[in-house]
């Protein structure tokens, strides 16, 4: 089984560089920064500890973004935010350490953006959007026992999953693409 995170990082890093300077700048205003793979002992603390991926910067300042990418191949994407809620290992998960934060007033990503490529060959963008992280997870709690509209599936991990079209009321913004596929 395909399972290699440091590969599934070099993709993803690569698939959203290739839409940071046309797509990402239609849904986040401002110059997007990478975090990720960087050198510097600030950046990478970002990263592990606060789950900034990019970072925004525009007039006003700057601001984190978590970035969540999944190939779906000549299949249509699945459009909804994935975060993980469990590990099989006990370790802790996204989907904690960021109520924690949000809780607790610790750094965290101001947005959270979630991209549907065709393959890791061509890198193709099919869907893209992008949420306040404030308001997803106010979603996932007000909404959590409603299977409707979050829904938590068991692999070796446990995932939430919650679809685009039920935030429009919390600011979402999405990018479609029509592919001829």
């Amino acid at each position: 089984m395909y399972n290699n995170w440091t590969v599934d990082l070099s993709d993803s890093v690569k698939a959203l560089n290739s839409i940071k300077d046309t797509v990402l700048p239609k849904l986040i205003s401002g110059k997007i920064h990478t975090v990720e793979c960087a050198d510097n002992e600030i950046l990478v603390l970002l990263d592990q500890k606060s789950g900034v991926d990019y970072i925004r910067e525009n007039e006003t300042g700057l601001q984190g973004i978590a970035a969540r990418v999944q190939w779906c191949g000549s299949y249509p994407p699945y459009n909804t935010f994935t975060i993980r809620k469990d590990r099989h290992t006990g370790s802790q998960t996204e989907y904690e350490k960021r109520i924690q934060q949000i809780d607790q007033g610790y750094f965290y990503p101001a947005y959270t953006l979630q991209a549907y490529f065709d393959d890791r060959s061509t890198m193709t963008l099919k869907s893209i959007a992008v949420i306040e992280t404030k308001k997803l997870y106010e979603f996932i709690r007000e909404n959590y026992n409603d299977e409707s509209k979050v829904s938590v599936k068991n692999s070796d991990n446990t995932f939430i999953y919650v679809r685009w079209s039920d935030l429009v009321d919390y600011k979402i913004k999405v990018h479609k693409f029509q592919t001829s596929k």
